[in-house]
């Protein structure tokens, strides 16, 4: 009896929880939404707040957040198609712990060969969502 009320409850929720999602359809429509889960592969190493082991987007924007749109949609693109290195050493080494030795070994790889340019400017749309 408690295996069919666990299994009955798991069913309510799961229901209730997928209700709330979008469809692909909407999503691709969208093309912020589309850009915002493309960013979804970001997460292993940003947030949008919180410190995981790189700077959270909010900290990123507002490092330059006196660059005009344009140039920062150019910066952000280069960083996230070819990579960084160098640019946070001096937050990474207040903000982030390693146990792989020094930080200032850490960067951003290159994206290149997961996300194509068309998918990497909608990331950067997203992410200037954020800016506001």
């Amino acid at each position: 009896m408690k295996k069919i009320m666990f299994l009955a409850l798991t069913g309510v929720l799961a229901l209730t929880f997928s209700s709330n999602a979008l469809t692909r359809e909407e999503i691709e429509k969208d093309p912020i939404l589309k850009g915002k889960m493309l960013a979804k592969k970001c997460s292993w190493c940003h947030d949008i707040n919180k410190t995981i082991v790189a700077p959270p987007f909010k900290v990123i924007l507002k490092r330059y957040k006196d660059i005009p749109e344009e140039t920062l949609k150019k910066q952000f693109f280069d960083a996230i198609k070819n990579g960084s290195k160098g640019r946070w050493h001096d937050w990474l080494k207040g903000h982030v712990q390693t146990r792989l030795g020094k930080g200032d070994v850490m960067y951003m790889p290159p994206q290149k060969p997961y996300y194509t340019d068309e998918e990497i400017k909608l990331i950067v749309n997203w992410l200037l969502t954020l800016r506001k």
